[in-house]
């Protein structure tokens, strides 16, 4: 089998499990899925204790709602950032609040680059990374713009990246490519 038809055959088997997957989130129960938002928020704020900087996203619907855990950091004085995507990548940047967060052309918060300071990916100690889907050993299902696998190839090796997900976003196996970059740790319900 050539690289290319390896490759295609990977991308229709991810483009395959991210229709299955988001299709049963959107059938999860609107009360299953806050408890087991709450649960991770709460995981996450165990994990991540000292003083730090923490990446975070803005969650959409479908995924695990990380905003306690956000609202937590930001009282408690952590570096919370957010991405913002600007062209083929994201961008990182320092954020003070949730108010000053504007709606990206995707629908997604982001911070506006005018009242924000940009951050080094080196900068960075704890990086949150959704996903379609997860394996136990860290493997991540991505949206498919990569936006993500190139991000992370900038950070620094002592970044803990930890991927935040549902039970049902837990897969036996993903297929990956050279440019897939795997999370460290794995936080759901």
């Amino acid at each position: 089998m050539s690289d290319n038809t390896n490759r295609n055959s990977i991308g229709e088997e991810k483009e395959s499990l991210r229709k299955t997957i988001i299709k049963d989130l959107s059938s999860l129960d609107a009360e299953v899925k806050q408890n087991a938002s709450s649960s991770i928020s709460n995981k996450l704020i165990k994990l991540v204790r000292t003083n730090s900087s923490v990446l975070c996203y803005s969650p959409l619907k479908s995924e695990p709602n990380i905003r306690p855990a956000i609202q937590h950091w930001l009282k408690s004085n952590f570096r919370v950032c957010l991405p913002r995507v600007e062209g083929d990548q994201i961008q990182i940047y320092s954020v003070n609040s949730s108010d000053s967060l504007i709606n990206s052309s995707m629908g997604i918060l982001e911070p506006g680059p005018s009242n924000h300071n940009k951050i080094s990916p080196m900068e960075i100690d704890f990086i949150l990374v959704p996903g379609i889907g997860f394996t136990r050993d860290g493997k991540r299902l991505g949206r498919g713009g990569g936006f993500y696998d190139k991000y992370l190839e900038k950070t620094s090796s002592q970044s803990l990246k930890i991927g935040v997900a549902f039970n049902l976003q837990i897969l036996d196996e993903i297929r990956t490519e050279t440019h897939d970059i795997p999370v460290d740790l794995l936080i759901t319900e």
